[in-house]
């Protein structure tokens, strides 16, 4: 799928949950063939799933976007851009697999094109089952002494399975040699049904037994996406002069239902004998969002190019959270304080210009993107309006001095808008002893992103160091309070805070070595340091310096047999209030191709070595928490891929990068 394309990419990082970062922050817009993914959070993470890996074309890295596109994403601009627009005739593509820990997937495309018109679609469906398990301990402590007050031990043993459909349509119709009109229509249907059983032992300072007890957990959740897009371009002189709008209408659906049951046990895990308690949580949502837009590029002079363009971008949220408690596990079932709702609506009105000039070996560029924003975060007694404006200038200064070397410096500034779940102050528990607790008042965060880049390129292969530097201002920042209580429970609530500034920087270095047409390998290493000032909130500044890298190595066994390895690896970090553990994975593929390019069948171990799980330590000076995790992504995966027809022939997407943008097949 396209999560498993992104994990694959060099500075990117896709975890076990399916969260996409770029050199380690996950504050990155993800785009489809140029567009906004209108999705965020686990629900994009659960989208890219869905989308079968036999569509995706190609992943474009745009880590300092001009100001031509949205400044949204911290870290820059990862674009997937899919297969579509199929020229002449008929062609087509299937693809199939399965994994001996209960996963499937199938997925098709279909492109014909006969006179102006041109139709193209996918059908993918893609099913995820996998064991779950992992421990949280607590350990209490006396803040003048230090000394140890009381232990909670947690473990977990439970089950993830999610499974959904994704179908999508594109049409072209040419009214004229010049003008094309288009209309993108795609559905993603989601349902996931989690199960988890979690034993809590408390402990005296002594580790004596005091109590346990375990939650019976069981979430069925399920989600509808529609997504449709209709546009018209004009095309004078292609990517020189043209002129297109788009008009775009995103519907997300999503219901959410958890069934809680808590049963007392002794210390043998039998039960104590005493009434189980129940408890049920039902979430619904649904997020509408509008985009219309105007796009106009012409040429100035033989080498000077302007770009300018207006955007009007609207978008609503309704959400239900229902909570029903029975105390005594005898059907008495009655509403609890904590059930909430909310509204939010956000519009953002923006304008830009874009300028482009070619001097002998050097292309300049500069950019600026007005933008007036306000949202309205709305409970039900209380209303929290927000109203800002905001300039992100850009630039670029690229050299070349052959065709196998070049020189870039750039700078954008970029915008990180707080989630609802970042805002929603009312409690959500997602254990029995960790809660959110959002911020209404939260503003958004800045940064000044800078890069220089350097490369060059030969036979033997390529070579890019790039280093860069960011500037955060009114950073968006996860504030532990380790000695809260919420509903009569002793918790550990996570909540955020704007803070003053952070400042990071660092340097990636990515290489590619060809020995051959049956050798080549890629190497990527990056490292960052991040300093970020609390100010008033002086506890939550931190120092952090961390390093990754990553191996990829093709090797073509024979004519007909290709073997593929590749190693991620994340050195340990610190936070805010704690530290991060090493994370690292494996992936090796061998396929064999069949009736030439056509058809094969391909052999995946992922995992392998099973290492791949998350640690994390926080805590102050009255708790410290240990949190592990495995997630079960070690599998064998067997695919089939068949090709039909003619092979596509790719026209670009109706957005290209403004500027040069490391690309990865």
């Amino acid at each position: 799928n396209a999560s498993d394309v992104l994990a694959a990419t060099p500075s990117v990082e896709v975890d076990a949950d399916g969260k996409v970062s770029l050199r380690g922050n996950e504050n990155v817009a993800v785009q489809i063939n140029g567009r906004p993914t209108p999705i965020r959070g686990t629900q994009l993470a659960s989208y890219l799933k869905q989308i079968p890996a036999n569509i995706v074309d190609r992943i474009e890295v745009v880590p300092n976007p001009s100001a031509k596109y949205d400044p949204e994403g911290m870290a820059g601009i990862i674009n997937i851009v899919l297969k579509a627009n199929t020229d002449l005739g008929l062609s087509g593509g299937l693809n199939t697999g399965f994994a001996n820990a209960s996963r499937f997937n199938i997925g098709t495309n279909l492109g014909y094109q006969a006179g102006k018109l041109t139709l193209f679609g996918t059908y993918g469906f893609n099913s995820d089952d996998r064991e779950i398990v992992g421990i949280n301990d607590r350990e209490r402590l006396d803040p003048t002494s230090g000394s140890s007050l009381s232990f909670t031990d947690q473990d977990i043993d439970g089950r993830n399975s999610n499974a959904g459909h994704n179908v999508s349509t594109n049409i072209d119709y040419k009214l004229t040699d010049k003008d094309v009109i288009s209309n993108a229509l795609s559905f993603n249907r989601r349902h996931s049904n989690d199960g988890a059983l979690a034993g809590y032992t408390e402990l005296d300072a002594n580790r004596a037994f005091l109590e346990r007890y375990v939650m019976d957990r069981d979430t069925r959740a399920k989600g509808l996406v529609i997504d449709n897009s209709l546009s018209w371009k004009r095309t004078i002189e292609p990517r020189k002069h043209e002129l297109s709008t788009e008009v775009r209408f995103n519907r997300n659906k999503d219901d959410d239902n958890m069934l809680l049951w808590r049963e007392p046990q002794n210390a043998d895990g039998t039960s104590a004998g005493s009434h189980i308690q129940g408890e049920i949580n039902a979430t619904d949502a649904m997020s509408r969002e509008f985009t219309a837009q105007l796009d106009y590029t012409r040429p100035l002079a033989s080498k000077t190019k302007l770009e300018s363009g207006l955007k009007e971008k609207i978008r609503w949220l309704d959400r239900e959270f229902t909570v029903f408690k029975d105390p005594l596990g005898n059907g008495s079932w009655a509403p609890s304080s904590l059930s909430n709702d909310f509204t939010f609506e956000e519009k953002v009105h923006t304008g830009y210009g874009v300028l482009s000039q070619s001097v002998g070996k050097f292309d300049l560029q500069a950019g600026l993107r007005a933008e007036w924003a306000n949202r309205t975060f709305d409970l039900a007694a209380q209303s929290f309006p927000y109203n800002y404006h905001s300039l992100f200038p850009s630039g670029v200064i690229m050299y070349k001095p052959s065709e196998q070397s070049q020189i870039k410096a750039s700078y954008s500034r970029r915008i990180r808008r707080p989630g609802t779940q970042e805002l929603n102050p009312f409690p959500v528990f997602f254990d029995q002893q960790n809660v959110f607790l959002g911020n209404p008042q939260l503003n958004p965060e800045y940064t000044d992103a800078y890069e220089f880049s350097v490369s060059k390129s030969g036979q033997l292969g390529s070579i890019q160091l790039s280093p860069f530097y960011r500037h955060t201002s009114d950073v968006i920042r996860v504030n532990l309070n380790t000695a809260d209580t919420v509903d009569n429970r002793e918790v550990t609530s996570i909540s955020f805070e704007n803070l003053d500034k952070a400042d990071s920087w660092g340097t990636d270095l990515n290489g590619s070595l060809r020995l051959g047409p049956k050798f080549n390998g890629f190497a990527g290493f990056n490292l960052f340091k991040m300093v970020t000032d609390g100010g008033s909130q002086s506890a939550l500044s931190s120092n952090a310096v961390t390093w990754s890298y990553r191996l990829n190595v093709t090797s073509q066994v024979s004519p007909t047999v290709i073997l593929q390895a590749n190693y991620w690896y994340r050195a340990p970090v610190n936070i805010e209030k704690g530290r991060f553990n090493a994370m690292q994975m494996t992936n090796i593929t061998l396929r064999k191709k069949l009736d030439g390019d056509n058809m094969s069948v391909a052999v995946r171990f992922a995992d392998p070595f099973d290492t791949m799980k998350f640690q994390v330590k926080a805590g102050d000076d009255n708790l410290t928490q240990i949190t592990a995790r495995k997630f079960g992504v070690r599998a064998t995966y067997v695919t089939f891929q068949w090709n039909y027809g003619k092979p596509p022939k790719i026209r670009p997407p109706r957005e290209e990068p403004a500027q040069p943008a490391p690309v990865f097949p």
